[in-house]
């Protein structure tokens, strides 16, 4: 089966040197079907087509001579009015090549011209009809040059905005990073006296957990597979701390680790869960961290058991760095197409919810086995 690719994808830019050579072939096609529908009125095909390539020759010269006008393009006004001798000259250079065409190429043996032609045709009309066909040209090129640099204007616009994106991302990385290692490193340093063969266990965790943050820094999103593996780390720190008084229940569907989500978008819920919720319990410790698919949209949840949100909070008044961070970060890469909560659990303690697009990896998106094979499966 013959499959015929496009020449250039949509959005990409089409290289200078093939511009060079699809422009020109296309004016020609353009003032040659032109030609070919005016010879159908009755002119001729020869007549038909030597008009209106003319024109293009022309036409090849307005564009010229606008490119070298001293006025802005903003001006419009002013500009249009400075093709007004312009379109008078055109239209009778028009003239006067048609006239030096025909005695040299449409009337048999080429001959001298007629100049007293050139009156009959002023008298005629053929100015007024002449300053016509300058005008909608004018028209033409000014319109698409107009939407040629609506479409640039928009490409740099979209390009900003996508580094002012990455920008804001990255700063709020870089506010994330010096919260979490402190808190851990604090816990850490509790055990350093005390217990030096679990210290050194945690800094072995530790240190997984921030070589992953420097490898997932340049990249918006990272699987759920790895998100996962990160927050193990996280809470085995934290586990230690806790002394087997903490409790983790996982809930991911093998279905889901190749969904996309920002890079340690569930520490900060673990962090608020754990520092928050539990720290004051006098038992044992609870949280649940689940992932499904609602919808077309990944949801993630972190649910604790621990003593739950102080009367009046309120997400927009009272979130603290991680999850003002959180919050953040979601809006910036997702927009309004995403959901973030923080309420109180129906059984007590706290439960936070993120709802974003759910978004495979690359391995799955051109047919890997694991993720196909386990989406077939569930259904």
């Amino acid at each position: 089966m013959l499959t015929v690719m496009p020449l250039f994808r949509s959005g990409e830019r089409i290289p200078a040197r093939t511009h060079r050579v699809i422009l020109p072939l296309g004016l020609l096609l353009l003032w040659t079907a032109v030609g070919l529908l005016f010879a159908t009125a009755g002119a001729g095909v020869t007549h038909g087509l030597a008009t209106w390539y003319t024109w293009g020759v022309l036409a090849w010269a307005m564009v010229l001579v606008d490119r070298r006008l001293h006025v802005p393009q903003e001006r419009l006004g002013a500009r249009l009015l400075c093709h007004v001798p312009l379109s008078l000259m055109f239209a009778l250079v028009y003239l006067c090549l048609l006239l030096l065409i025909d005695a040299a190429f449409l009337q048999g043996a080429p001959h001298a011209p007629d100049w007293g032609l050139l009156g009959d045709a002023i008298r005629g009309g053929g100015v007024q009809w002449n300053l016509l066909n300058y005008w909608l040209i004018l028209g033409a090129y000014l319109a698409f040059n107009y939407h040629r640099e609506v479409q640039e204007r928009r490409r740099r616009a979209e390009h900003l905005e996508s580094l002012l994106t990455q920008a804001r991302l990255s700063a709020l990385r870089a506010q994330l990073h010096p919260h979490f290692l402190f808190n851990a490193l604090n816990t850490v340093s509790a055990y350093v006296e005390s217990d030096a063969q679990r210290a050194r266990a945690m800094l072995g965790h530790l240190g997984d957990l921030l070589r992953f943050s420097l490898d997932s820094e340049d990249r918006r999103e990272v699987s759920l597979a790895e998100e996962i593996e990160a927050i193990h780390h996280y809470l085995s720190i934290q586990g230690a701390r806790f002394a087997g008084r903490l409790r983790i229940h996982l809930d991911v569907p093998n279905d889901l680790l190749d969904a996309r989500v920002p890079g340690l978008v569930l520490q900060p819920l673990l962090e608020n869960a754990i520092t928050h919720g539990l720290s004051g319990l006098p038992g044992a410790g609870e949280i649940r961290v689940s992932a499904r698919e609602h919808g077309k949209d990944l949801e993630l949840t972190v649910a604790d058991n621990g003593v739950g949100l102080p009367a009046g909070w309120n997400l927009d008044r009272n979130a603290g760095i991680g999850l003002s961070n959180t919050r953040s970060r979601l809006a910036e890469t997702y927009g309004a197409a995403h959901h973030f909560s923080i309420l109180p659990g129906t059984g007590g303690g706290v439960v936070a919810e993120i709802r974003i697009p759910c978004k495979f990896s690359a391995s799955e998106d051109h047919g890997g086995d694991r993720g196909k094979a386990a989406r077939a499966d569930r259904r």
